[in-house]
This record gives structure tokens, C-alpha cells and sequence, in this order.
């Protein structure tokens, strides 16, 4: 079994090849290949936190769980203390092929996701980005996204001006994105009408844009707001657009985005086209036209945990990194 640190994954975490597993996780779910059974949730009081447990199984071949957890600082009730696991075994033997870090592979898997969502279903032409968080996954989701679409502006916002100050400066340092322009000043109000992709990757309780300003022909990614009453988008947004999901049932069960507006009656059935990987396998209609406004809806399956773990490994075994334990030597 190989053991791999944060470092480890973040150094093997390419993102062509994670894009490329997380399109196959899609497609294999959308197959009926991958068992996915819902993710458990252990909520703690004190101190306030969460502990997330995802199992699957793909293609009878790759067996995982991850659980990913955390807790909130006493002094800040911004910042929270998150720790992640992953452990994956040969489906076939039983033999665990490795146990590895995952909170940089979160970021990846999840900002991944993003990215194959707005291939799928952004214009072609989409060069204006406006994402609405600036925390953990902030840099991963617009660095993906940069890969599928060839992006001209960033707008960032956040709740801590600090937090986006940093994220921008770190974005324009990276020679993937060095062309591109970050803003880190403008009014969410005066870009939004000129914007190409929307992406949301926040912890709010509540819509965090207007929707009423999302222009025609864009696209939104809603890849936070993980509980059954939490939302990122308000209604206009659920009158106006149509709907992909990573999972149908996770997403009818746990995700507010879309079990709110379906239970009022604002989001009308036939706006939920269905799973992005029916999508991407061709069985399900993307896009409307290009005046249509997309919207892709994330939770983050096991799917995408078992195929990108995958990916990681055999790159990892490639490059030499992790460290070899053998479970049975005692």
C-alpha cells in the first residue's frame, strides 16, 4: 500500500489528468458502473463541526471511502480546522492500494468537476469569470476552469477583503494564468450583466448574487451549499435556467439549490435536465441555445473520489512518490 502526504497528492495532482478522471467518473456513474450509496453525516456540537463519510465502488474494480471532517475556530468564526482522508483498495482482492491525504485532493476533485461541468455547458467563447468565494477552493476553481475556457477577466469576491487581496495575488503569480486579468475591486452588482460563468464555492446559508443580474447565455456553478435548506442561488435564478446535476438523488436529498425551489414550485421539473454525465455521454441535452443560462449542481460524488484517487495513484507510483507499507507486516 502506498502512503501519500498532502504534498505527495498536490505534487501528482495534474489537472489535465484529473479533468480527464473526473469526465470518466461522470460518464461510469451515468453507466450504472459506480455504486455510490448516500454519503454519512456525524454532526458535533462542541466544538461546532462535521464529519463527512463518502464509500463507492467502481466498475468492480476500485473500492474507497473518504472521510473528510471539520471543526470551527473558537476565535473565528470564519475559519475552520479540516482534516481528510481517503483509503482505497483493489475491489477484486481486497489488497488496499493506498491510504492518502485529502484535503489538497478535495480541492482538486472538486474544482475538477467545475471545470468538466463548464466545458459541457459554458459557450465556447466564455472568457469572464465571477466567482463568489475566495477560501480553500477558491484557487483550484478558477485555475480549473482556466483550463477548459480561455479566460480574459477573474472577478473575485468574499467576505474578507484580505482573503480575496491574497487569492488574487496568487492566482496572477501562476504562469498558467498570468495573462488574465484579477479583479478583486469591482461591485458584484456592476460586473455580473457581463459576466460569461458564474461559480459559487462558499459556506452561506443564502442566495450570494442577484439573479436577477446573470446574463443571458451564461453559466453557474454551484459547488458549496452542501445541506437540504442551504442555498448559493435565489429564485430568478431557478425561474430563468436549466439544470444539470453530478447526482440526481444526493442532489434531491441533500441540496437545497434544488430541493427548495422543486418543493415551491419556482423550479419547474422540466428545467432539471438530469446527471452531467448523461450529458456528456450525449443521452441528455446540454445547453439550450446559447441565450440559455446554464446551471450545474455539486454536491461531489464518490465517483469522482474513486476515479481521480486512481489517477493519482498511478501517478504517483510513475513519479516515485508516497512511501510503501505493508499492512500485514506486523
Amino acid at each position: 500500500m502506498r502512503l501519500l502526504s498532502e504534498a505527495a497528492v498536490e505534487a501528482c495532482a495534474d489537472p489535465a489528468a484529473v479533468i480527464a478522471a473526473t469526465r470518466e467518473a461522470f460518464q461510469a456513474m451515468a453507466r450504472g458502473e459506480v455504486t455510490v450509496p448516500l454519503r454519512s453525516e456525524i454532526h458535533r456540537t462542541d466544538p461546532k463541526g462535521l464529519a463527512l463519510i463518502m464509500p463507492g465502488l467502481a466498475s468492480n474494480a476500485i473500492l474507497g471511502v473518504k472521510l473528510v471532517g471539520h471543526v470551527d475556530a473558537a476565535d473565528d468564526p470564519v475559519r475552520k480546522f479540516t482534516a481528510g482522508m481517503m483509503l482505497v483498495w483493489d475491489a477484486a482482492t481486497l489488497e488496499p492500494l493506498a491510504l492518502m491525504a485529502a484535503d489538497n485532493f478535495n480541492n482538486h476533485r472538486t474544482a475538477a468537476g467545475i471545470a468538466v461541468a463548464t466545458d459541457a455547458l459554458a459557450r465556447a467563447d466564455a472568457g469572464v469569470l465571477a466567482q463568489f468565494g475566495v477560501g480553500k477552493i477558491a484557487f483550484e476553481a478558477v485555475r480549473y476552469v482556466a483550463r477548459v475556457r480561455r479566460l480574459r477577466r477573474v472577478h473575485l469576491f468574499g467576505r474578507r477583503p484580505e482573503r480575496a487581496a491574497a487569492l488574487a495575488d496568487r492566482l496572477r503569480q501562476h504562469p498558467d494564468l498570468a495573462s488574465i486579468e484579477i479583479d478583486t475591486t469591482s461591485s458584484a452588482d456592476d460586473v455580473l450583466p457581463a459576466v460569461d460563468i458564474i461559480t459559487t464555492v462558499t459556506n452561506a446559508e443564502g442566495p450570494v448574487f442577484d439573479g436577477r443580474l446573470a446574463p443571458a447565455g451564461c453559466h453557474i456553478n454551484l459547488a458549496g451549499a452542501n445541506r437540504p435548506t442551504q442555498r448559493e442561488m435565489d429564485d430568478t435564478v431557478a425561474t430563468r435556467a436549466w439544470f444539470v446535476m453530478d447526482e440526481r438523488e444526493a442532489c434531491h436529498a441533500r441540496a437545497g439549490d434544488i430541493r427548495v425551489p422543486l418543493a415551491s414550485g419556482v423550479l419547474q421539473v422540466e428545467r432539471v435536465l438530469g446527471e452531467l454525465g448523461d450529458v456528456l455521454d450525449g443521452r441528455v441535452p446540454g445547453r439550450p441555445d446559447d441565450a440559455a443560462i446554464t446551471v450545474f449542481k455539486s454536491l461531489g460524488i464518490a465517483a469522482q473520489d474513486l476515479f481521480v484517487a486512481r489517477a493519482l495513484i498511478t501517478r504517483a507510483e510513475a513519479m516515485g512518490l508516497g512511501q510503501q507499507f505493508d499492512h500485514r507486516d506486523g
